[in-house]
């Protein structure tokens, strides 16, 4: 990851958690400034695709504010990074696409627009280019993050009016990710799994590019470890091919068995734990709750 020396910050809102990151980078390194999180708040936050996703806005903007002062976080441009039941990640290969952006977008809604639950009026669509034709792939693959328009503005209003200005926003799972793609883009193909309490998240990764992405809430590990094992099977069955390597990033404690039962069902695929400390200074062992976060503001930090 080619960084760009300064300050950025990043947030995470979820059902689980809001954490807050400032992090600086500089000369291949990423360093801890400042970071706070607020935990429970599925009471304040319901994601959905369709609908909007906070209930209480005079509640949220309160403690949107408490948490930035109490973390002493004074920036005012801040990456978002926004729960993946709020946005749906798909991707798409076409045999050309145009040059220009708001061509290509617009051959996307009308690709998609028959699996969206609502109009692609309404529908705020952004893409990257993974992959261009060459001699093992002859088509342009592209990861596409679609999400309504009233559910973005909501998010964004609520931010402005606490005083922020989002510079990015993306889907939780790609804001991990972010933050740990340096580490798996070794392998040929490699998943990397995001699990919490209540959510467990899977991208497979191919030639260091993500090709597969399947998020589901879970009421407990049984759940979680039934779902995982599910997409796994679901990639090998569709491209006949399983990952070498599986990396687990454990967002929150209650999934401490996780690792022994994947092991135990998935037998010599090689199963390494990611940790937040591993990638930014200042870290330790049990801060993965500030991933989404950190990952939100690399990738603002990157975009400059």
């Amino acid at each position: 990851m080619d960084l760009k020396k300064g300050v950025s910050a990043g947030i995470e809102i979820s059902r689980e958690y809001i954490s807050v990151v400032e992090l600086e980078s500089g000369d291949r390194e990423v360093t801890l400034k400042r970071c706070g999180s607020v935990e429970n708040t599925s009471l304040l936050v319901n994601p959905s695709l369709s609908a909007g996703n906070i209930a209480d806005e005079e509640k949220f903007k309160a403690l949107i504010k408490n948490l930035l002062d109490s973390s002493s976080i004074n920036s005012k441009y801040i990456a978002v990074a926004l729960p993946d039941n709020s946005v749906r990640i798909t991707f798409l290969e076409f045999e050309d696409i145009p040059a220009e952006r708001e061509r290509v977008i617009a051959m996307i809604k009308w690709n998609l627009k028959k699996t969206i639950p609502f109009s692609v009026d309404e529908t705020v669509v952004d893409f990257q280019l993974i992959d261009t034709p060459a001699v093992e792939n002859r088509l342009y693959r592209l990861v596409v993050v679609l999400a309504r328009k009233t559910v973005l503005d909501q998010y964004e209003r609520l931010l402005k009016e606490c005083h922020l200005y989002p510079n990015s926003i993306t889907p939780s799972s790609l804001a991990v990710y972010n933050l740990y793609h340096d580490t798996i883009v070794k392998p040929d193909l490699c998943a990397l799994l995001s699990v919490s309490t209540d959510r467990i998240a899977v991208l497979i990764v191919k030639n260091g590019k993500p090709c597969f992405y399947r998020s589901k809430e879970v009421d407990d590990e049984n759940e979680g470890l039934r779902e995982i094992l599910a997409s796994l099977n679901y990639y090998q069955d569709v491209y006949r091919a399983m990952p070498a390597e599986i990396y687990l990033v454990n967002l929150r404690l209650g999934l401490a068995d996780l690792k022994a039962d994947l092991e135990r069902q998935l037998g010599n695929i090689d199963l390494k734990l990611l940790n937040m400390a591993d990638m930014v200074k200042g870290v330790n062992a049990s801060m993965n709750i500030f991933s989404g976060a950190a990952g939100a503001a690399l990738k603002a930090e990157n975009e400059k």
